[in-house]
């Protein structure tokens, strides 16, 4: 196992990776050569291994999603601060689902939607919801167009935004080669995604107050997004951010 070992050092496995692969697979030296192999090609190990720790809970996670960030987590604290008992959520763009998912466990009177345009990704969620428990309704919808339901209290969000600058801490960039391309950046701009999202409640005449994720995506860029005379709040705690918009 040592010879093999260095041998994929030599090659560009780190030593991070390769003891997250040995605590995995023990002796079994073909599976070490298998994963380190894949490693190589920086794969997500969450891909590898199929699971994805977010928020306290093990999702089941695989090519059809993107890998949520352990920094999101800072934007479930922060509507768990502001969520009130018994209430209506929409989680847009859920992915996997760890995030609408997270604030049904955490507060399970909370009646909580969650959509997405991909329906691959949507049966991901699925699963997750059933393996973990969650009472969730999942919808397919262009952000919140296609879901019929009674004014929620609060939509929560965190979809493609961004580029190449603007990558969280946490997130090796090589591995986006992996990822959906509908997972990543939006392209035509940094913010478009959450412009569409902020257009398609307008739309719904919603009264509700929407937490999005927003990152490294400075005051100033976040500003020219949010329509005029609208109250809106900035939060930032170091190189990360999130934003919320009252609607009311």
């Amino acid at each position: 196992m040592e010879e093999i070992i260095e041998e994929f050092k030599k090659r560009g496995v780190s030593e991070t990776d390769i003891k997250i692969i040995s605590d995995e697979v023990g002796n079994d030296l073909a599976r070490f050569r298998r994963i380190a192999q894949r490693r190589l090609f920086k794969e997500p190990f969450a891909y590898i291994f199929n699971k994805a720790n977010f928020f306290g809970y093990s999702f089941f996670i695989d090519w059809r999603v993107y890998v949520p960030n352990p920094e999101t987590e800072e934007m479930v604290k922060i509507f768990l601060g502001i969520a009130k008992d018994k209430s209506s959520v929409v989680d847009v763009g859920c992915g996997s689902g760890a995030i609408g998912i997270s604030i049904k466990l955490k507060m399970k009177n909370l009646n909580v939607y969650a959509t997405d345009i991909d329906p691959s990704a949507l049966e991901v969620a699925k699963i997750n919801g059933k393996n973990l428990n969650a009472d969730i309704n999942f919808h397919e919808s262009f952000y919140v167009d296609d879901i019929d339901i009674p004014n929620p209290e609060y939509v929560i969000s965190d979809l493609p935004y961004g580029n190449a600058s603007y990558t969280l801490p946490s997130i090796d960039i090589q591995e986006f080669a992996h990822m959906p391309p509908i997972s990543l950046f939006h392209p035509q701009g940094a913010l478009n995604a959450y412009q569409e999202l902020i257009a398609s409640i307008l739309r719904k005449k919603w009264r509700t107050t929407l937490i999005f994720e927003t990152g490294r995506v400075g005051k100033t860029e976040v500003a020219k997004i949010i329509p005029s005379g609208f109250k809106w709040e900035y939060i930032q705690n170091g190189n990360y951010s999130v934003t919320t918009l009252n609607f009311s």
